[in-house]
């Protein structure tokens, strides 16, 4: 296979997946929108020993969207996430809606989690807030892709299709890569968002604990980064993330027919997030029209990811070094009430590439 197409599908089992997770137990309730979901039972870490700031990580992607039930849809239906429940809302909660910055918004939102992991996709619908829909290129600075691996990508796709999709791969549906040999299949769509969704099913699927009747298998997320290497000073060098992989800048045909590009020249590191052992890509580009899409947290198209931290304003500081910004109400943390009083230390900062991290300090 060849390099450049191994940089974007990475299912190598060993180091590919954030699938080991232990499933929430029965009953257990849905996280809120700042917080990671209830632990399962006792499992060994399934990625690195922390050596940073950054500790673990909670729901893994959190699409901002301007309507809950079609991104919902999507995402149960069309990719067949575990949503359960009722929407939940920060009517009552004005400690989470300064974790925002947004004290005067209404937000609601919902979880799908793929089955045998605790974490999953927090969806989350902002009003009130003067929000405007953001129009993101996959190479634009700031677009952020889910990928999701599947026991069957036909159906996968033709289910989100239906849904009413955007299809970014050229030719409009699930191609093989390499195109000589295919040991992958792999379609991009745009959820009603504008939120990328890399779907990939592999000849030899990854380990994993889903069920057998699961169609989601394993998950990553990547984001779309104006210069890998200050990406790297930034997550690598100042929170801790370990690295798998950096690589040159290349150019691959079959590449860019999955991406909709032509004649893109890419590179990409792969990055693990200690003890859970989520895989964060970062990408940049070349050789092809880019530009910065900013956009505000409240805007439908951003997106967030939860970061446990052992020291949330230690973290803060490593980002504003690195051109980050907080976002929380008075540019500082938040104490979010837990049980039994015990309260979580968390803030919300914008990355120099615009994706919004929820940084998590441990209740105490």
């Amino acid at each position: 296979m060849r390099n450049g197409i191994v940089a974007l599908v990475f299912v190598l089992a060993a180091t590919a997946v954030h699938a080991q997770a232990p499933a929430t137990p029965a009953g257990a309730p849905a996280a809120t929108a700042g917080l990671p979901a209830p632990a399962g039972p006792p499992a060994a870490p399934a990625g690195p020993t922390p050596t940073g700031l950054i500790v673990g990580s909670g729901n893994f992607f959190s699409p901002i969207v301007g309507d809950l039930d079609k991104a919902v849809a999507f995402y149960r239906d069309g990719l067949g996430l575990d949503v359960q429940g009722t929407p939940a809302n920060a009517d009552t909660n004005p400690a989470l809606r300064d974790m925002f910055g947004l004290p005067d918004a209404h937000l609601r939102w919902q979880i799908g989690r793929p089955p045998a992991m605790r974490t999953g996709v927090e969806i989350v619908e902002i009003t009130k807030a003067a929000g405007k829909p953001l129009d993101r290129r996959v190479q634009d600075i700031g677009a952020f892709m889910l990928i999701v691996f599947v026991r069957d990508v036909d159906a996968t796709f033709a289910r989100v299709k239906a849904l009413g999709a955007p299809v970014v791969t050229k030719g409009g549906a699930p191609i093989g890569l390499p195109a000589g040999k295919p040991r992958y299949r792999v379609v991009v769509v745009k959820d009603p968002d504008g939120h990328f969704v890399e779907i990939v099913q592999a000849d030899q699927p990854p380990e994993t604990q889903a069920p057998p009747t699961a169609n989601v298998i394993a998950v990553r997320v990547r984001l779309i980064v104006a210069d890998v290497d200050k990406a790297l000073a930034l997550y690598r060098d100042a929170l801790g993330m370990s690295v798998r992989s950096v690589d040159q800048f290349k150019k691959d045909p079959d590449v860019n027919n999955m991406l909709g590009l032509k004649d893109a020249q890419y590179r990409v590191a792969m990055l693990e997030v200690p003890t859970t052992g989520l895989v964060f890509e970062v990408i940049d580009f070349k050789g092809i029209d880019r530009k910065t899409v900013r956009g505000n947290i409240q805007d439908p198209g951003s997106t967030r990811i939860q970061l446990q931290v052992k020291d949330v304003d230690a973290a803060i500081d490593s980002l504003k070094r690195h051109g980050g910004a907080v976002v929380s109400t008075g540019g500082t943390t938040v104490n979010l009430p837990g049980r039994g009083g015990a309260t979580t230390k968390v803030a919300i900062v914008r990355d120099p590439d615009n994706l919004f991290l929820v940084l998590l300090q441990a209740a105490r």
